[in-house]
């Protein structure tokens, strides 16, 4: 089995299980993307909203394909920086910068002379230092996973 394929599914079973944990729901990253689905306006009120949208459709149909099709390893399917996103995608829901999460932390106000309307971050230094700690015990356990996964491989490998 080609290493970016156990990688790739490291990542995203990591990220699933957090998506589980944060929405309170067992559908995980597909719960995240139904979650998306329902705020149609927040793709025009968050600049990265649609992009991550897609990328998450994307590592899930991956994700798919590899589970449930029959010779879907493939070298093609997976690249490298599909990993690096699943990764950096996790940590920015511990940093509450993923889409979601700065939809929920802003608001529409509305101009008087203007009348066009534009996104504060409410509070956001506060919300990251609450959720500096929180964070720091995750990427530590993350790490401790990887290392051991990492070490079961290399003596299956032996």
């Amino acid at each position: 089995m080609n290493i970016e394929i156990l990688e790739f599914l490291e990542e995203y079973k990591n990220l699933d299980e957090l998506c589980k944990q944060i929405l309170s729901s067992d559908k995980g990253i597909s719960e995240y993307i139904d979650e998306m689905e329902k705020e149609y306006e927040a793709k025009f009120k968050v600049s990265c909203w649609e992009k991550d949208y897609k990328r998450l459709k994307k590592m899930r149909w991956i994700r798919n394909k590899l589970v449930h099709e029959p010779n879907s390893f493939s070298d093609e399917l997976i690249h490298k920086e599909d990993i690096e996103w699943l990764h950096t995608f996790h940590s920015r829901i511990l940093e509450c910068s993923d889409p979601y999460s700065l939809l929920y932390r802003t608001k529409t106000v509305k101009s008087k002379d203007e009348k066009k309307s534009y996104i504060q971050i409410d509070n956001y230094a506060e919300l990251s230092k609450e959720n500096k700690e929180i964070s720091k015990i995750l990427i530590l356990i993350i790490i401790l996973i990887l290392f051991f996964f990492i070490i079961s491989i290399f003596l299956l490998l032996k």
